[in-house]
């Protein structure tokens, strides 16, 4: 309460007190035997008294008069100055922020891939999150290719006549794949995959003549490295709302494998009509190169993923590319056919660590041109292919760093293995 108002009621109250006192005076000479003839006249009673009560309103209106005053006084008055804020600490900042958050608000956080994902992506796409990561990868495929041969006749158009043979040949390749990825920046990234393939052969055939009572069979093994790739991945546009992540990868082949040309097909001595490769090849034996755009779109909870390439194999001379043995060298050139590729997939996260995707692969192989001198430019029959492959993989990340990525191919053409799997175990450092 202001110091004005506090003087204010002190005066009436004064006031209050006075009037009682005057009354009580009255009362007292009243009770003291003051008749009316020896007080004073009426209106000399009612004359002071009027005189009284014009002092005190003088009195009363020079207090109010000063009160007004006092009261001018303090409201000009300054402010009463605060001391200075003291600085802010660590534990005082903490409070604060803590009273400025919601109650009951809790902070949500923008959904991003799980490990599981990102481990998968990196090798069906390129991720740009690691300087440098090691992979060991192994990749099993097996094929099994059967082939009617007939030796006879049609009789009345419907009845054969003669022998009937059924050729198999079963094939499994073992591929172990070193590979090391570099992130250059965020941008740009190279990888350097070397090869080492184990191959496994049998071959079956019928006997002399095609005689379905005799049935042989050889199986042949090889090993050694395969072809070494070297690529480069250059980010285009990275994803927005509207438009996926792209990235531009060039790759180049290098023939450090064995060349499947001028290889010799020795005879069972057992059985004429089975004939088997007497090596097998883990290479092209040309120099190629790979170009294609992949691309990666996130729709949540989901994750698409796709590719296109183009492969191109330069034509070279081989000193020999005949298959016999007992004949001479047949020098020539070796032009194999074009490869076209896309692909599509989709990933789920299942949990932090896991992940599942599948994809479809289709390639198309164009026809190998073999150009020998004084023959001119062939085409060899059958050498132009379409496969198609069915991937189910499963990802799970061990460690922060460390995980293991499966996958299972089931083949769709004649012309794809029946079936293949994979495993490789990506490290990121």
């Amino acid at each position: 309460m202001k110091p004005g108002k506090h003087l204010s009621s002190a005066l009436l109250a004064a006031l209050v007190l006075a009037a009682p006192a005057t009354a009580q005076q009255a009362a007292e000479g009243q009770a003291e035997g003051e008749t009316p003839s020896t007080a004073p006249s009426s209106a000399q009673g009612a004359a002071e008294i009027r005189s009284e009560l014009e002092q005190l309103k003088r009195i009363n209106l020079q207090l109010m008069r000063r009160i007004q005053v006092l009261e001018s006084r303090v409201g000009a008055a300054p402010p009463p100055r605060r001391p200075p804020p003291r600085p802010p600490t660590a534990d005082s900042e903490a409070r604060t922020a803590r009273a400025a958050e919601p109650a009951e608000a809790p902070t949500k956080k923008s959904p991003g891939a799980s490990r599981g994902v990102e481990d998968l992506l990196l090798e069906e796409h390129t991720l740009f999150d690691q300087k440098f990561s090691a992979e060991l990868g192994f990749e099993f495929a097996h094929f099994d290719r059967s082939q009617l041969v007939l030796n006879g006749f049609l009789a009345l158009d419907a009845i054969f006549l003669g022998d009937i043979s059924i050729d198999e040949i079963d094939s499994d390749i073992l591929t172990t794949n070193l590979t090391g990825r570099w992130t250059v920046t965020d941008r740009l990234q190279l990888n350097l995959n070397v090869p080492f393939v184990y191959r496994e052969t049998t071959t079956r055939s019928g006997g002399q003549e095609l005689s379905s009572i005799l049935e042989t069979e050889k199986k042949v093994d090889d090993s050694d490295l395969g072809d070494i790739t070297l690529g480069v991945s250059y980010r285009l546009f990275p994803e927005t709302l509207t438009r996926p992540d792209i990235v531009w990868n060039t790759s180049v082949i290098a023939p450090t494998g064995r060349d499947p040309y001028g290889i010799d097909f020795l005879e069972d001595p057992l059985n004429t009509n089975l004939e088997f490769p007497e090596e097998l090849p883990t290479g092209s034996g040309l120099w190629g190169v790979q170009t294609g755009l992949s691309f990666l779109k996130t729709v949540d909870p989901a994750i698409l993923f796709g590719s296109i390439s183009w492969r191109h194999y330069f034509e070279d001379d081989f000193d020999d590319l005949g298959s016999d043995p007992e004949a001479l060298p047949s020098p020539g050139e070796v032009q194999l056919g074009d490869q076209y590729q896309f692909s599509l997939g989709i990933a789920f996260a299942l949990n932090e660590r896991t992940s599942l995707s599948t994809s479809f692969t289709q390639r198309f192989i164009d026809e190998t041109e073999i150009t020998r001198p004084g023959f001119g430019t062939q085409t060899v029959v059958g050498s132009d292919s379409t496969s198609g492959t069915f991937d189910i993989g499963v990802t799970y990340a061990m460690t922060d760093r460390f995980s293991v990525v499966s996958n299972l191919g089931i083949g769709l053409t004649n012309d794809t293995s029946d079936y293949s799997f994979a495993l490789k175990f990506p490290y990121r450092f």
